[in-house]
């Protein structure tokens, strides 16, 4: 279905172009800064111009510029422009009379430097630091700290020295002290006190103008190497997770240990160098303001003219119309849009995952796989800004802003353009998101069980599918991950962060919950966010939308492996709460199990010092029980070579009646080559296959046997199917792809099969690897066809076998029989997770693997479920184990 064009709600012309837009939604206002030296103030409700402000002096044209940039305060108090006139100034704004359209501002300020930064670009202001920072011409980067106390500081002065100003000075490289007689920052007040008396003061006429130097020791010269064009900012809780993944890289310049009430605040400045920069600006709590080395330098490989964030997202707008989107927490490149026309990205703005790029041909909205083009009826198109109304208590209407150099002014209505169902619940979750405080340890409330479901209920929601994602899934993954970390600090993490894994893959979430233990255990829990794909035509409900009934909770991902997860993550939680967790419990949840966890064991080897020098346990959930009655253990897993064998000609596809015969048949030659890997009797012919295979003892045959005995798996099921499945070796053909039209009677020029042969922990998965390419090769060779062969492996795992004997498993034993109110049965599975063995090697401690679910919770199929209780016992159980061990 056609995404349609926006609808104009209303326009506005000027006879300048409109450089720069701000809104301020609570006030219902709209600011515009034109070329002609104007901010055009403008009523929403009412679609009046209500007030224009003139910069500079009326009768001198030289003291007047283009207004370049527009920012505005968190409370709608204040408003700040920047332009060609190298000033920034300040204005005081106070509540429009609706009745009467008017509305009442004062200009309480004007910020400039001694040094010629030529055009002010970009402005930005971080109210929890009462600081602003602007990017310049000169390729600087200027911030002015503590404004509202340097303006209280400067009342009651007549001295203006208004003679400093860029358009007055004689000689722009002298020397000052500054307005005040003096450099630096003033002694602090609380912001919000300053704030509140200048706004006072300005609204009795008490002129309160003031003419504010930036110290040369604000400005970070040569920031880039071009002009700075963006910056764009954090909001102060994603600030503190980068914040704390920065200091984990060790590039911070403040000791928090000697100063736990500093506050920092990020901020991204994008240039004409190609380079977007992260800067961390910190006050202490004397109040002194710092910006901190670079946290992070991200190459767009060309100018970047616009930024936007939606955290953990950066979207650069770049020339000839290229869009790069940026993982903040893991300094990944996530994707690369392109807009139809090849032009400057002047102006980029982003809701809920949809992206509003503004060139000269119009706006290009990308949405997940969507690429819509439309052209309104402007000139060439400069700003853009979108934000929520809410022009009644049950109203909300998305708008959306553009101006261009003709002088037009629009305001559209997205309502047919946003897809409102996607949109409304990222709203209502966002809007939860903002209520919550990260930091809010001491609230009991999230950890009942109606707000546990909550949790799982936001993880689904993320569509993290890793096999073969799109755009949208990928950067719902990323989202996923960022989750993940917002929780692990919310229920009391003493370190939460995101490790990048290599080739741009999907990020792992790290935590760490310290126990109150002198001598205490440190316990890893693995588990994974990432999912399959699958046909969503074939649930009976949404699979990205959890849904309760029955007693069983059903959604894609519930049981494999985010509600195991978030079970793992209340018992933890829950501990912590009341202050009785005793051992170390580190999380370590990857987002790429499903194609085989590529790049952990690099991450894991990269982390070693983080995840914690001595390792003592491995807990995973990622199975489910071999009926719907018995609690389970498992304590062994098959390994996997996945191959995908290709044989293909150099003569295109052909028609069998014209060419069928006349030379050999890639198709042909591929049945041929894999009926060599079996013989009649289903033997695998792999030289070496079965050399290492030892017997199964009698222990292990009597676990099995005990299975059959108790499990309701079916009458069908017996020990030897067992054996069979869970303690040997097998080969099976799983796909087969040709080229062509598919039709019976093309020669396919290629054809594919594909092979996954499950391994036991006495074969060696780098050998039996190396066996199959090179029997394959020979029989290949043998044909003498003039055909080509193609062996790739797909993944690869090497299987796992833990001992259930051992203080661990004892341990789940003895909770499991407790809880359920019968002994758990000892199982092995025939299938594979790639990542147990290499993290037992890398951090040298057993895994423990303790079943969630049923067996028909239906994993990776139509439909998968969980049973509540199941989950809900985990938890339990889970808390137990962790401070037992």
């Amino acid at each position: 279905m056609s995404t349609p064009s926006p609808g104009l709600i209303h326009r506005w012309d000027h006879n300048f172009s409109i450089l720069s837009i701000v809104t301020f939604p609570k006030k219902k206002l709209l600011f515009a800064g034109t070329q002609d030296s104007k901010i055009l103030v403008f009523n929403l409700p009412t679609y009046n111009l209500v007030s224009v402000l003139t910069l500079g002096d009326i009768e001198n044209t030289h003291t007047r510029s283009s207004v370049l940039c527009l920012e505005r305060s968190s409370d709608e108090k204040y408003l700040f422009s920047g332009g060609a006139d190298s000033l920034v100034r300040i204005w005081s704004i106070y509540d429009v009379d609706s009745l009467n359209s008017s509305i009442q501002v004062e200009e309480v300020a004007t910020v400039y430097s001694l040094t010629d930064i030529g055009d002010i670009f970009s402005l930005r202001y971080l109210d929890t630091l009462d600081t602003l920072v602007f990017g310049c011409q000169n390729a600087s980067l200027l911030f002015l700290d503590n404004i509202f106390d340097r303006i209280l500081e400067a009342h009651g002065s007549h001295e203006k020295n208004i003679d400093k100003l860029p358009h007055r000075r004689y000689d722009k490289f002298f020397d000052s002290l500054g307005p005040s007689g003096r450099t630096g920052s003033p002694a602090p007040r609380l912001a919000e006190t300053s704030s509140n008396a200048i706004h006072k003061y300005a609204s009795k006429e008490v002129q309160m103008h003031r003419i504010l130097e930036v110290p040369s020791e604000n400005i970070v010269n040569y920031a880039h190497n071009g002009f700075i064009y963006s910056i764009c900012k954090l909001c102060l809780k994603c600030s503190t997770l980068l914040e704390d993944g920065k200091k984990h890289e060790h590039v911070h310049s403040h000791d928090y240990s000697k100063n736990s009430t500093a506050v920092s605040e990020c901020i991204i400045s994008g240039g004409g160098d190609g380079i977007s920069k992260m800067w961390f600006l910190s006050k202490n709590e004397k109040g002194a303001i710092s910006i901190n080395s670079v946290a992070a330098k991200l190459d767009n490989e060309d100018t970047v003219i616009s930024q936007a964030v939606e955290f953990p997202f950066l979207y650069c707008g770049l020339t000839d119309g290229v869009v790069k989107i940026w993982d903040l927490s893991t300094k990944q490149l996530v994707s690369t849009l392109h807009t139809p026309q090849k032009y400057d990205i002047i102006s980029i703005s982003v809701y809920m995952d949809h992206i509003f790029a503004i060139n000269e041909s119009g706006t290009t909205l990308f949405y997940e796989n969507e690429v819509v083009h439309w052209k309104p009826n402007q000139g060439k198109m400069l700003s853009s800004d979108i934000f929520t109304r809410h022009d009644a208590p049950t109203e909300r209407q998305i708008s959306f802003l553009t101006g261009a150099n003709d002088g037009s002014l629009t305001l559209w209505d997205l309502s047919e353009v946003m897809h409102s169902s996607d949109w409304g619940k990222s709203e209502e979750f966002v809007q939860a998101l903002k209520k919550q405080d990260i930091d809010s340890a001491e609230d009991k409330s999230f950890l009942n069980s109606e707000e546990m479901l909550e949790t799982l209920r936001d993880l689904i929601s993320f569509q993290s599918v890793s096999q073969n994602p799109d755009t949208a899934q990928q950067l719902a993954s990323r989202r996923c991950a960022s989750h993940l970390q917002k929780l692990f600090v919310k229920f009391g993490a003493t370190k939460a962060t995101l490790l990048p894994v290599k080739d741009g893959k999907n990020p792992i979430a790290f935590a760490l919950f310290k126990g109150k233990n002198l001598d205490k255990k440190r316990i890893l829990w693995y588990g994974h966010y990432d999912v399959v794909s699958g046909n969503q035509h074939r649930w009976l409900t949404d699979p990205f939308l959890l849904t309760c009934d029955n007693g069983f909770m059903k959604a894609r991902g519930v049981s494999d492996n985010k509600g195991p997860l978030v079970a793992a993550l209340y018992s933890v939680a829950n501990l912590v709460q009341r202050d009785q967790l005793l051992n170390d419990v580190v999380f370590l949840v990857e987002g790429s199990e499903e194609i085989g966890s590529p790049g952990l064991a690099q991450a894991c080897m990269e982390n070693r010092d983080l995840i914690g020098p001595q390792i003592d346990w491995i807990f995973l959930s990622n199975s489910t029980w071999v009926d719907q009655e018995n609690p389970c253990l498992n304590y062994g897993l098959r390994g996997v070579i996945n191959a995908q064998i290709t044989v293909w000609g150099e003569q295109p596809d052909r028609h069998s009646g014209i060419d069928g015969g006349l030379r050999k048949e890639p198709a042909a030659d591929l049945i041929k080559l894999i009926s060599k890997l079996q013989d009649d009797d289903g033997k695998i012919l792999i030289p070496g296959f079965y050399e290492p295979l030892k017997d199964l003892s009698e222990v292990d045959f009597k676990r099995l046997n005990k299975v059959v005995e108790f499990a309701n798996m079916g009458k069908e099921i017996t020990t030897e199917d067992l054996v069979t499945n869970w303690t040997k070796p097998s080969l099976s053909v799983t796909t087969m792809n040709i080229s062509g039209p598919g039709n019976i009677t093309v020669i396919p020029q290629s054809a594919t099969i594909g092979v996954s042969i499950r391994l036991v922990p006495e074969q060696e998965v780098g050998k039996i690897k190396d066996s199959l390419k090179k029997y394959i090769t020979q029989c290949f060779d043998r044909f003498s066809s003039g055909n080509h062969l193609e062996i790739s492996i797909v993944n690869e795992a090497e299987a796992w076998l833990g001992d259930p004997t051992n203080h661990a498993y004892e341990v789940l034993k003895e909770a499991l029989t407790f809880k359920w109110g019968k002994e758990p049965l000892l199982v092995r599975e025939g299938g594979s997770i790639p990542c147990i063995r290499a993290l037992e090697r890398l951090l040298a401690a057993p895994a423990v693997q303790i079943p969630c679910g049923q067996s028909t919770d239906n994993a990776h199929l139509d439909n998968e479920n969980l049973r509540i209780e199941n989950w809900t016992y985990m938890t339990e159980i889970l808390a137990q184990v962790f401070n037992r061990l």
